[in-house]
């Protein structure tokens, strides 16, 4: 009985081809975390710039009826802006993971450009009060919307930095110096 339990099957086509792809050392793995934690410490600092250039698209033509469009339920608008920026966020995530190729590039860039005129349209986070009255809800969407912000910079950030290392030839080994150590 322990003897089945114990019995590995053969290895199929697909856990060769698993197997066979190339895997990072252990050491990279904490360098990649390292660089993580540094994204993040790094968006902090740049999240007032991003505010900023937020700030000027803002100043760019809008349309009128998608505008008044958004404008007639500003508390789904702003939600619905959070799954946009997610999803771009999540997309850039499964780009690099599942290394999609110019279709993974392609939909990033349709979400980005959503997302952006998403954000130019809706009303702006600050009109809450005027809105709905004072309360924390109003104080829980700015303080949201700017975790969300600083998350997504970071991780743009992260992607930037792997992929340059990947350019570089730095980010993936072959699979025997990575067996080796």
């Amino acid at each position: 009985m322990t003897a089945t339990l114990r019995h590995h099957p053969p290895p199929t086509d697909k856990r060769r081809s698993l197997q066979d792809k190339p895997r990072l050392p252990r050491r990279w793995h904490y360098g990649l975390l390292a660089l993580l934690v540094a994204c993040l410490a790094v968006a902090g600092a740049v999240v007032p710039m991003v505010w900023d250039l937020l700030d000027v698209f803002d100043q760019l033509p809008k349309m009128a009826w998608f505008q008044d469009l958004l404008a007639r339920s500003p508390a789904v608008s702003w939600s619905l802006m959070l799954v946009w920026g997610t999803s771009v966020s999540i997309s850039l995530v499964a780009l690099l993971s599942l290394r999609q190729g110019w279709q993974g590039v392609l939909l990033v860039g349709a979400l980005t450009l959503w997302a952006v005129a998403w954000y130019l349209h809706m009303p702006h986070v600050e009109q809450c009060l005027a809105l709905y009255g004072t309360g924390n809800i109003c104080n829980t969407w700015q303080w949201v919307f700017t975790i969300s912000l600083s998350l997504a910079t970071a991780l743009y950030m992260f992607v930037i930095f792997l992929l340059s290392l990947s350019a570089l030839g730095l980010l993936f080994t072959q699979p025997d110096e990575a067996t080796q150590e």
